[in-house]
């Protein structure tokens, strides 16, 4: 691979005010749902949850060193063969507003799933939920910064730099945090045998409102296809592992 390294400061400028709010919200969420849970599926084990938590945390606490350090370094560029051909190198705002909205759309419909689910189900459906996703933002965040890459349309012509942007592209977290919630939706829709046919309608939707911003993410000119399918990849896996973890023996 050859990089090319941006020489442009204001992609290292964003201040990490956002992420210092968004990680404490995410801690104040999955600190009130990690308790003792018992249920037919899915089972939450206090000693378990709290190590859990508690490394989840830690990771998000390292994750706001490494981004106020720029340790990843300076911004750079690389290209999967063939893959990454399908980029778009231009920045198509309406179409990133879209893929934002349906990436909202994504957690509706998974939230919506709660309520299709036995009453001793819902709970923890919502904490195993929260952790799939709390762990696969801590992975995206730490590999987006460490990575460096900067995304497609800053390679336009006449390009200049947004610093309401971190232009960090290498992985997508549209794209894997929509594949976690989807993924954990699916799973638990489809593993309860009295599950009613609206709930797995919806848990199908959120699947595909998950690919869905995934591919608008790309039309967006926000991240190369390559960033995309990792995405999707980390996002599926870290579902499936943590909530097999959590299944009742």
């Amino acid at each position: 691979m050859k990089f090319k390294h941006l020489k442009n400061n204001a992609l290292n400028t964003r201040s990490s005010a956002s992420g210092v709010g968004l990680t404490l919200v995410k801690m104040c969420i999955i600190f009130c749902c990690a308790m003792p849970l018992r249920g037919q599926y899915l089972q939450l084990k206090p000693q378990r949850d709290v190590a859990i938590t508690s490394g989840l945390a830690l990771h998000s606490g390292i994750n706001l060193l490494i981004e106020h350090n720029h340790w990843g370094g300076s911004a750079r560029t690389w290209e999967v063969p063939v893959l990454d051909g399908l980029a778009q190198y231009r920045l198509q705002p309406k179409t990133a507003k879209i893929s934002d909205g349906l990436a909202m759309g994504t957690a509706l419909a998974a939230g919506a799933i709660t309520w299709a689910l036995p009453a001793n189900q819902r709970r923890e459906y919502i904490a195993v939920g929260l952790q799939n996703v709390w762990i696969t933002a801590n992975l995206t965040q730490t590999v987006k910064v460490l990575a460096a890459r900067n995304r497609p349309y800053t390679q336009s012509a006449g390009f200049v730099s947004d610093s309401r942007d971190d232009h960090y592209s290498f992985f997508s977290g549209h794209s894997s945090i929509t594949a976690s919630v989807a993924t954990t939706a699916l799973m638990m829709a489809l593993n309860q045998s009295n599950m009613p046919a609206w709930g797995k309608a919806t848990a199908y939707t959120a699947g595909g409102l998950a690919l869905t911003t995934a591919a608008l993410r790309i039309a967006a000119g926000k991240h190369y296809p390559s960033d995309v399918v990792t995405g999707i990849l980390v996002g599926v896996g870290v579902s499936v592992l943590n909530t097999q973890l959590h299944r009742a023996r």
